[in-house]
């Protein structure tokens, strides 16, 4: 679909295209994303796909991964200027498999997998094993898998550790595990993380960045590695990872 908007005679206005996603990233040089950290999570596996960078302007609450405010619009210019550098942040794929290791289910992350209870008032059971080595079973609210990216995210409200976005690693985080010895874990980025439910009456789900979700059947395996690709973040203020921790996650912003 393509819709063009006519300027009025004697005006200079450039002429305003609306494409497809994949036409548009095709045709761009890089994706610009007005909104929250949640927008830049549903465009982040196509333009990786599309190896195009994101600059994020927020109009969320927090905007953890926007680059720029309303008030910044401003240095939209250092983009044309090349006055800019790029943070580059490692995707996990998470698939689905059946009892048969046929796959039934793919997506492509930038902050996590979790994979919850269905039903909030019963505890689900889970098996976390690490390159086919069972590492933990406990019974619990569920677990979240994330990259350093997703470690500020619900990992961390779960109580995970905050990992350098640079850093080759992944993290499973247990939520609200009924066992004292669950605790946290970080392995190296070309680790095969899976996640098994026995048979139980409660369901189980997951959900890939919040918005690609799949409820998992029994028999079912979970499966999470590095990604092949990775999206490249636009930088233009020069703010360093803890700077940013401290100014949008302290407690000193409410």
């Amino acid at each position: 679909m393509e819709s063009c908007y006519q300027p009025t005679l004697g005006t200079e206005y450039p002429i305003v295209s609306f494409l497809e996603v994949e036409e548009a990233l095709s045709a761009s040089d890089f994706v610009l994303v007005i909104g929250g950290d949640g927008t830049i999570l549903h465009i982040a596996s196509l333009a990786a796909v599309h190896h195009k960078p994101v600059l994020g302007i927020n109009l969320g609450t927090i905007g953890f991964l926007s680059e720029l405010d309303m008030r910044d619009l401003e240095m939209l210019r250092q983009v044309k200027n090349g006055a800019y550098t790029v943070d580059e942040r490692m995707l996990i794929d998470v698939s689905v498999l059946d009892d048969a290791g046929q796959v039934t289910f793919t997506a492509t992350g930038l902050n996590d997998a979790a994979v919850m209870k269905g039903d909030i008032s019963r505890i689900v059971k889970l098996t976390v094993s690490v390159n086919s080595r069972r590492v933990m079973s406990f019974s619990g609210d569920g677990a979240v898998v994330c990259t350093p990216t997703g470690s500020t995210a619900y990992s961390l409200s779960a109580g995970g550790p905050i990992l350098e976005p640079t850093s080759s690693c992944i993290a499973v985080t247990p939520v609200c595990p009924h066992a004292l010895g669950i605790k946290s874990f970080v392995v190296s980025a070309d680790r095969v993380i899976e996640l098994t439910a026995p048979a139980q009456d409660n369901s189980v789900q997951l959900s890939v960045d919040g918005y690609q979700n799949r409820h998992i059947l029994p028999g079912e395996r979970i499966v999470i590695r590095r990604s092949a690709r990775s999206l490249s973040l636009i930088r233009l203020k020069g703010i360093g990872f803890y700077e940013r921790i401290h100014q949008k996650l302290s407690n000193e912003r409410f």
